[in-house]
């Protein structure tokens, strides 16, 4: 399954699924994009996994998604509580001249694009701003018309909603001294992994280090994100892979190395089978588009 979602950007800047319901088939997993994510929340509930922290997921959520950001959204589907939820995705790149001529909202713009974020769950939104009407009025308009025509749209809508966030999105961070958060045994997984996604991977030594049960601790983790931690620790190393052939001139046997795969024809293998193409075609695919 091709967990780097290569959505074609080129041929048109944007993809709005709005009011999408999802069947009781629906699996999330952790992904990443090239472009800029929205996710707004009409009905449903489960939980979300971004920047090391689980979020409960409910109605009226908005979360934003920067480019080539690990996220993972596990639904809780049934005939009796369906999962409704409307996806934006943008190449900020091109849809930057629309938002140039306002000040504020450009501001707000390029922080959600290339920003340090605070704050990426926006929650009681819907208590002040009718993004409800707003996203059903633009799920008809956004149908009809031409390609020039619904750019326009889709950038108006955008204006509005970044009108509606950017109170949220600036609120300013707390001041210390301020009382640390407790984490659960999943966002403390979380954050073990980002320091030692590159090493070997070992379940006991997890749970030793964390004063946990092995069973208690994969099994706590799945049900809160949806995914095993042998999962997340891949993903995890396939987002550094890719950002390493991107930005650096390694060979990828070097980077292979550098992510926890030391043997070249494993890293291939696996890289594979995550985005669909070898790092040499993915590394070159980039190289001809910039």
């Amino acid at each position: 399954m091709n967990r780097l979602q290569n959505i074609d950007f080129v041929t048109k800047p944007f993809r709005a699924r709005i009011l999408a319901k999802a069947d009781d088939k629906y699996r999330g997993y952790f992904h990443y994009h090239q472009g800029v994510e929205l996710l707004y929340v009409h009905q449903g509930s489960g939980t979300l996994v971004l920047e090391q922290q689980v979020h409960q997921m409910q109605p009226g959520d908005l979360y934003l998604f920067q480019p080539f950001q690990l996220h993972h959204v596990q639904a809780h589907v049934s005939e009796e509580t369906p999962y409704i939820r409307s996806t934006l995705h943008f190449e900020p790149q091109m849809l930057e001249r629309y938002l140039k001529p306002y000040d504020r909202l450009y501001d707000i713009y390029t922080y959600i694009w290339k920003g340090a974020m605070r704050k990426q769950v926006l929650r009681g939104i819907t208590e002040h701003y009718p993004i409800d009407p707003l996203l059903r009025y633009y799920k008809e308009r956004l149908q009809v018309g031409g390609e020039a025509d619904q750019l326009e749209l889709f950038a108006s809508l955008l204006q509005q909603l970044l009108v509606m966030m950017q109170h949220q999105v600036q609120e300013a961070s707390p001041q210390p001294p301020f009382a640390a958060r407790s984490l659960s045994h999943s966002e403390a997984v979380l954050q073990w992994v980002e320091r030692h996604y590159a090493e070997p991977y070992r379940l006991e030594s997890l749970a030793e280090e964390l004063h946990v049960s092995k069973y208690h601790l994969s099994h706590t983790f799945k049900r809160e994100t949806g995914s095993t931690i042998t999962d997340y620790i891949q993903a995890r190393r396939m987002k550094e892979a890719c950002q390493w052939l991107t930005t650096s001139p390694l060979s990828v046997a070097d980077i292979g190395a550098r992510v926890g795969w030391p043997v070249a024809s494993h890293f291939i293998q696996r890289f594979k089978k995550w985005t669909g193409v070898t790092p040499h075609q993915y590394r070159k695919r980039h190289q001809s588009r910039g």
